[in-house]
């Protein structure tokens, strides 16, 4: 079940023994792209490093026995190829449609709040059953994202009128061929893009 805002989420406790560890979001991603419902939800997941333990506030530098025990969101994605094939994926932190990075018009849509590590939607929340969309306008000057860029260290970037954040439960992108990228991987050049949530996808340790 999501999380309301401002409800206690996560809890302390002892790494399973038999934890599954997973390096990078996009290894988590590509695990629950991989397998069912049924071995997913068998499975505890330890993360040590990627946008979720970030996002948590976890700065872990040995595998210590007490982690914070979470259930967490995950983005289904499908999106289209430049050859017309269809294909699904799994997101676990953000996933970006871009020309070149920085460049012309800039979609990303997240679930931790983090791209590139930097916190673009300070608002998102790993558990409350929503996407957090976060596009750039391709009228903004370079000036101006390089100052975007630097604040978003720090989440102070909004509001601004070349910048659009918002809240939903699905997200679709069209057009002309770009790169997508999930969890900081490039994928493919997409000419259509479709994500929505899986609200209480998987248990995470980190």
């Amino acid at each position: 079940m999501p999380i309301a805002p401002g409800s206690p989420w996560g809890t302390t406790s002892p790494l399973p023994e038999r934890a599954q560890f997973v390096s990078s979001d996009r290894e988590l991603g590509t695990f629950l792209r991989d397998n069912t419902a049924q071995h997913i939800h068998a499975r505890s997941f330890f993360m040590q490093s990627g946008d979720i333990p970030r996002s948590l506030g976890v700065n872990r530098t040995s595998n210590d026995s007490e982690c914070l025990r979470v259930v967490i969101d995950a983005l289904s994605v499908s999106y289209t190829d430049t050859s017309g094939v269809e294909h699904s994926d799994v997101c676990i932190g953000s996933l970006s449609i871009t020309r070149r990075f920085l460049r012309g018009a800039v979609s990303v849509v997240t679930n931790s709040g983090y791209w590139r590590g930097h916190e673009v939607a300070p608002r998102a929340h790993l558990n409350d059953g929503k996407l957090d969309i976060f596009e750039v306008s391709g009228a903004m000057r370079w000036s101006q994202r390089r100052l975007m860029w630097q604040k978003t260290k720090l989440g102070t970037h909004l509001p601004h009128p070349l910048l659009k954040y918002s809240q939903g439960d699905f997200f679709h992108w069209e057009g002309s061929p770009q790169r997508l990228s999930i969890d900081g991987h490039f994928v493919a050049m997409a000419s259509k893009v479709s994500c929505r949530v899986q609200s209480d996808c998987v248990q995470v340790y980190a």
